[in-house]
């Protein structure tokens, strides 16, 4: 099972020096290795959304929507304090050149374990306060028990920033796969018995135990980690990540206000219905953003270094491959996403979700657009544009999402969230454009083959009623 990672011979895995071309072999090697990575992308996320839309459909049978909302919310105040102290592991080691250096592995490793272990102490003084924010006593022991999923994945191998570096997506496709299917069974097993969230809470714990297991196991390449504390790692870590820091935060205020917001607003169902209505709605975006840190993001890295003109061929020419793809899925979830919701779900969840889905899924157009761009930044170290936009972004949510719902309800916030997020891609576009990359001509012909996609699809569904 285990994928072997590129070797020196196969992939340089330190970019060209700048200025100086990489060779037509290297190149060849690169565009195989991402073609490939591509490949097991689609088959990866094909199974994977297999495998979340029966779990959803299951449970939608055994759970009442409020235990949805209880999930929802807690899982939602979980991300948001993980990601308030993001400091950009992941990125370092994928766009570092000491990326595979024991030293600087296990120094980032020792970052990760730190950290999960704080998350957990910082989840325990939140409970009860969060419980009385919301007006719901039980997310005091919720809250702390799913908290422990802090301390889990701080302990995962940094095998899997390897993997994810060196572009191993079909090993990544058998832990994330397996995870799932560990998920999968543990939950539904015990919403059968049980019948309330802590069947949720017991398969994401399980789940996240495999997959930690599973990291250090022999079957993925890479160090046994270990303790260790290299100050330059450290240095060169803490440099890179602190504009990630600042950018992840706001993004999580922005990205979450919906949940936060609702969550105190609206009785826990209809945040139940809401959530399964993001769900469905989200796989286009889910799809696009495995291409882009998966698959663009290691590529980028290490064609960066050539001249402009030609990475900007090589970048556009892949960008436009996946923006197709992200067409094609986005404009079928918007014309026939309320189809799906009908025919799936109990009418408990299906008649608020099926009008929320179309609009979710239309506001993802441009955050497809800006993800397959934002790698591009990333890859030149130029992380300020995604703080600066997540800035911009969390300021638009938090004032448009009580705004709207103030004015016209629960659908009025949910328009908000389709379009909350427009101001990043023009701070992302700003970037591209200002770091010569250009993407603005890509974006309208690829804008024009949506809404022409759009309209034949509609015009389908009409002749099909």
């Amino acid at each position: 099972m285990a994928e072997a990672l590129a070797t020196p011979t196969e992939i340089d895995p330190t970019p060209a020096p700048a200025g100086r071309e990489q060779s037509p072999v290297q190149m060849g090697a690169l565009e195989s290795r991402a073609l490939n990575a591509t490949l097991w992308t689609i088959i990866q996320y094909g199974a994977g959304q297999g495998v979340r839309l029966v779990n959803s459909y299951i449970l939608t049978r055994l759970l009442l929507p409020e235990a949805m909302g209880q999930m929802t919310l807690v899982t939602t105040l979980i991300v948001g304090i993980t990601m308030l102290s993001d400091i950009g592991l992941a990125p370092s080691v994928i766009q570092s050149k000491r990326g595979d250096e024991p030293s600087f592995l296990n120094t980032a490793w020792t970052l990760q374990v730190l950290r999960g272990g704080a998350l957990w102490l910082l989840a325990l003084l939140l409970a009860w306060p969060a419980a009385l924010f919301y007006h719901d006593p039980r997310l005091t022991l919720i809250f702390t028990v799913l908290a422990i999923s802090t301390v889990i994945q701080g302990l995962n191998s940094t095998s899997l920033l390897t993997i994810s570096r060196h572009m191993g997506v079909k090993m990544q496709f058998f832990v994330e796969f397996s995870t799932q299917i560990v998920a999968l069974v543990v939950t539904l097993t015990c919403a059968f018995y049980w019948r309330n969230v802590w069947a949720l809470i017991v398969g994401n714990l399980a789940s996240l135990v495999y997959k930690m297991a599973f990291s250090h196991s022999p079957l993925i390449p890479g160090i046994r980690n270990k303790f260790h504390w290299d100050r330059t790692a450290l240095k060169d870590i803490l440099h890179f990540g602190k504009w990630i820091f600042l950018g992840t935060a706001f993004f999580f205020f922005a990205s979450q206000a919906d949940r936060l917001y609702l969550g105190r607003f609206v009785p826990l169902a209809v945040l139940g219905v809401y959530g399964i209505a993001y769900q469905i709605s989200d796989v286009p975006r889910s799809v696009i953003n495995a291409f882009s840190y998966r698959v663009g993001y290691p590529f980028i890295a290490k064609i960066i270094h050539l001249p402009m003109p030609e990475f900007r061929i090589q970048f556009l020419g892949y960008r436009r491959y996946v923006l197709a793809i992200g067409a094609l899925l986005l404009s079928l979830m918007v014309v026939f996403g309320d189809i799906v919701i009908r025919k799936l779900y109990k009418p408990v969840y299906a008649d608020d979700a099926a009008w929320m889905v179309p609009i979710l899924a239309i506001g993802l157009w441009h955050t497809l657009m800006y993800m397959t761009t934002s790698p591009v930044l990333l890859s030149l170290g130029k992380s300020k544009y995604n703080a600066v936009g997540n800035a911009v972004y969390c300021f638009t949510m938090l004032t448009a999402i009580p705004l709207a719902f103030h004015f016209w309800g629960i659908r009025g916030a949910v328009w908000a969230v389709a379009a909350g997020d427009l101001p990043l891609y023009c701070v992302f576009q700003f970037g591209a454009v200002r770091e010569g990359v250009r993407p603005l001509k890509q974006d309208l012909q690829m804008t024009l083959a949506f809404v022409f996609l759009l309209a034949v699809e509609f015009a389908a569904r009409q002749t099909i009623h």
